[in-house]
């Protein structure tokens, strides 16, 4: 049985009403073909109305084609894998079949790659941010995985992807599949920005023989907390202190310039956290 609280209902009907305007309001429209199941869906209907004047809807081919990859999934990872993401499968193709009933953007495809990307991004972000998926290429990345262990599942979602997208350029010409490739970075972007949050923090390794000075100025000037680890280098096998620090974004510059000041010789490294938790850092 799914257990979800109210928060989790919310990010879902967002999650998948945006991506629906995304998908179905920009995308489609504008013949952009960005990945994913959508994707098919928008080549499958351009071919089925230039050649039969049949116009099949994105709603559809979502639900139709999610259908067997769920009941793949239901036996070979069990319900509580997919009972959220067929859910928000569910969810996301009935978005599909209401936003038909709005108005539909086709003029700039630039445009609809910016606009349709964000909402995509965004959408796809709240609905991870509750463990769900909207199965699709992430799903069938999944179980092909479970079969060839030997390839990961971001490179199955990746070459899924590429093939679609390829497809689409010779669909629709390689300017529409250049703006879909655009799409696809921009969905990318938001999705990050929702999932680990707008900002994140630095982290700064330091080696020097002036571990001591450079902690003191790190804590005195920026306020910041300094763990020192013992190491040793194999080459020489001269024992060191090497330091660490989490500190924001904005304060890169000044980190650089407080371990220069103070040993020019130091090495140092200077690495993206997405993520900090727990007491003792704070982005000021």
């Amino acid at each position: 049985m799914l257990n979800l609280k109210k928060r989790d209902w919310f990010f879902l009907l967002a999650g998948t009403a945006l991506m629906a305007v995304g998908a179905e309001g920009f995308f489609e429209h504008a013949d952009l073909v960005a990945g994913g199941i959508t994707g098919i869906g928008i080549m499958l209907d351009e071919w089925t109305s230039a050649r039969f004047g049949v116009h099949i809807p994105l709603w559809f081919v979502n639900f139709a084609g999610n259908l067997p990859l769920f009941l793949i999934a239901w036996k070979r990872k069990g319900k509580d894998f997919v009972s959220r993401s067929m859910l928000a499968a569910a969810l996301f193709s009935l978005m599909l079949y209401v936003e038909e009933l709005f108005p539909l953007y086709s003029s700039d495809p630039l445009l609809a790659a910016v606009f349709g990307g964000t909402a995509l991004g965004v959408g796809l972000g709240l609905v991870l941010s509750v463990d769900s998926t909207t199965g699709g290429v992430e799903l069938a990345a999944t179980l092909l995985h479970l079969k060839f262990r030997s390839v990961s599942v971001p490179r199955f979602i990746f070459i899924l992807d590429a093939v679609i997208i390829l497809a689409g350029m010779a669909f629709f010409g390689v300017e529409m599949g250049l703006y879909a490739i655009l799409a696809v970075f921009i969905t990318d972007q938001f999705l990050g920005w929702v999932v680990e949050g707008p900002s994140y923090a630095r982290a700064a390794w330091i080696i020097s023989e002036k571990s001591e000075e450079i902690s003191g100025a790190l804590m005195t000037e920026l306020g910041r907390g300094v763990t020192a680890f013992s190491a040793a280098g194999k080459y020489t096998g001269q024992e060191r202190e090497v330091l660490f620090c989490v500190f924001s974004q904005k304060e890169v510059h000044s980190v650089k310039s407080i371990i220069m000041n103070i040993d020019k010789n130091a090495f140092f490294l200077v690495t993206d956290i997405r993520e900090v938790l727990g007491k003792g850092f704070a982005d000021k």
